[in-house]
């Protein structure tokens, strides 16, 4: 299956790293202990305060910026992770994790997955403190945090386990929710999982963004609306047509005013790239952090009606 951002010769070796940390920890059941994963990797993990210089002890010696190595002035250091609002560093030579202590504890599973991610991928020590123009290319480093977030994906929900227990489910919330708590991670990431994995020839698309209605509910660190557009091989393939702000538009014309809960359920017709008019079942979900929604193809409603 081709992971958007990721390459296919790149998934394949992190499928293979991921299946062989996940055997020589026995093939666990879900939630996977991320302790034992931290255990068979000698991995460490430590928390710091980017509020605070006390992280410039931990890494200032070990940061460049271009070909210079910052020592005369750590300062700049916290300064670029003030900028760029991390929430978390690994550190390949001292095999340790860093993360944010002020980032929401919801979040660090997913968070040390991502940082875990990359300590498996071979190639990635040499991106992550690289000083070439290469690695500090932005297209570079958006690929590396792609493989970083793909193996985390298949990491915490452990491969091929997920999709095949998903296929069994229908593709709703109810279902959703309960896959987050089975495997212990978001009902974002859940969210991700079910429309990438469950069944990648169905077209589905999900979408993670603000409230149409009350905007400062999901807003992006810089006020963005639209924070991931999530799709299935099948709805890339099928509606490379269709944008991730025309899908924002119909969930405005259809959201409800509440803050909580179900914000949009309806069925709208979406043209494929053959112009053909498909009906598609979205559903926005509220959690009161961000709006979660997944569309699902239910068929050709209008040529149906037509031939009738």
């Amino acid at each position: 299956m081709r992971i958007e951002g990721v390459g296919d010769y790149e998934a394949s070796d992190i499928d293979r790293v991921v299946s062989r940390l996940l055997r020589d920890i026995g093939e666990p059941e879900p939630p996977l202990s991320l302790e034992m994963v931290r255990e068979a990797l000698k991995l460490d993990v430590k928390f710091y305060s980017s509020a605070k210089d006390s992280i410039v002890e931990e890494i200032a010696h070990r940061v460049k910026v271009g070909a210079k190595q910052i020592l005369l002035r750590p300062g700049l250091i916290v300064d670029a992770i003030k900028k760029a609002n991390l929430s978390a560093l690994w550190m390949p030579d001292r095999k340790r994790i860093l993360i944010d202590d002020s980032i929401p504890r919801l979040k660090h599973r997913w968070i040390e997955g991502h940082e875990i991610g990359h300590s498996l991928i071979p190639w990635h020590k040499e991106f992550l403190f690289g000083d070439t123009e290469y690695t500090l290319d932005p297209a570079c480093h958006a690929m590396v945090e792609a493989e970083a977030n793909y193996a985390a994906g298949q990491l915490l929900f452990l491969r091929g386990k997920f999709g095949t227990e998903a296929r069994d489910l229908d593709l709703d919330f109810a279902s959703i929710k309960a896959m987050a708590k089975r495997y212990g991670n978001t009902i974002t990431s859940t969210l991700w999982r079910m429309i990438e994995e469950r069944n990648p020839d169905q077209a589905v698309f999900g979408m993670v963004s603000c409230h149409p209605n009350h905007p400062s509910i999901g807003a992006g660190p810089d006020g963005e609306e639209i924070r991931y557009f999530i799709r299935s091989e099948r709805f890339r393939n099928r509606f490379a047509n269709v944008t991730s702000r025309s899908v924002f538009q119909i969930l405005r014309s259809n959201a409800r005013w509440s803050k909580r809960g179900t914000i949009v359920d309806c069925t709208i017709d979406l043209k494929d790239a053959d112009g053909e008019d498909m009906e598609f079942r979205i559903e926005s979900f509220s959690n009161g952090y961000a709006l979660l929604t997944y569309g699902v193809m239910l068929g050709l409603r209008r040529r149906i009606l037509a031939a009738a």
